[in-house]
């Protein structure tokens, strides 16, 4: 492997492009380095000098990758960034409030939510890795967004005009969540590809099927919220979380189907919901009888 191929190869690194695309960067990249290598040979360099003088005509490594991150997937690393500092943000603020206010402290609530917030701003730091498995990136973010919406639920109990702000702020990061899943689903899709009418119903198919996933974590939320306080602590409450990782494995499926059958996975969404959301009752039916 020589100079050029090693440089670009480092490109490549910055850039969490599927690997067909980053055959075709790296095909790309290589050709214009070849033609630069050309010039500088026919100049009288020798091939050594010519390569290495093409690389440094050429830029940094790292700043074209993050070019071409930014030119491909623009915003995804920020809009990570911003959730996952948000997430820890309200994890200090909302502490400090509960010790200071209440004299009360929320340890393994702080730690989950900075658990959430570290995991989500070191999946940023490597996007270029950790980007190209959409689907775990979409679950790991869909997961902060319920853990923020736990949030919401706890700061329900606090006086009104702090809760008014703390559940603004919550609501603002829960909708850059659900933004960004939109968005990664979507560039999984490898739209260059598609035609302009297609792109059009997949997003569609894919705000529609979040949407789906949004009513669906609220209403386990809800539910789960009610029986916590009804019912205590207790086996129970799993049932109608189950139904929200259902619903996440069930979306690596819907992933790939809206990306072929958009209309159709928009119908197999919907009666998706409904099953996921009637088996616990059905469930805890057949275990209390």
């Amino acid at each position: 492997m020589n100079r050029m191929e090693k440089h670009v190869n480092q490109v490549l690194q910055e850039m969490q492009s599927r690997k067909e695309e980053r055959e075709e960067i790296k095909k790309e990249l290589l050709s214009h380095l070849e033609e630069a290598k050309s010039f500088y040979m026919q100049q009288g360099d020798t091939e050594k000098i010519a390569e290495k003088k093409a690389v440094e005509e050429f830029g940094g490594s790292k700043q074209i990758g993050h070019g071409f991150q930014e030119a491909m997937y623009p915003y995804q690393r920020s809009l990570l960034y911003v959730i996952g500092l948000a997430t820890i943000l309200f994890g200090v603020i909302f502490h400090l409030y509960l010790s200071i206010t209440f004299g009360g402290e929320e340890p393994v609530w702080l730690l989950i939510q900075f658990l959430f917030g570290s995991l989500v701003v070191l999946t940023g730091i490597n996007i270029a890795f950790v980007g190209r498995h959409f689907w775990s990136v979409n679950v790991l973010v869909l997961l902060t967004a319920m853990w923020n919406g736990v949030g919401l639920m706890m700061v329900s109990q606090v006086y009104p005009f702090q809760m008014i702000m703390f559940s603004i702020y919550l609501l603002v990061i829960i909708l850059i969540s659900i933004i960004f899943v939109i968005r990664h689903s979507y560039y999984a899709s490898n739209p260059e590809q598609t035609s302009p009418e297609k792109r059009k119903i997949q997003k569609v198919s894919y705000v529609v099927n979040i949407v789906y996933g949004v009513m669906l974590f609220t209403a386990a939320l809800f539910i789960t919220y009610g029986m916590l306080i009804f019912g205590g602590m207790g086996w129970h409450v799993l049932i109608p979380l189950s139904s929200i990782f259902a619903w996440l494995l069930f979306y690596k499926f819907q992933m790939k189907l809206i990306q072929k059958r958009p209309v159709i996975a928009i119908f197999v969404g919907l009666a998706f919901l409904f099953l996921v959301a009637a088996a616990p009752f059905a469930i805890s039916g057949f275990i209390r009888g």
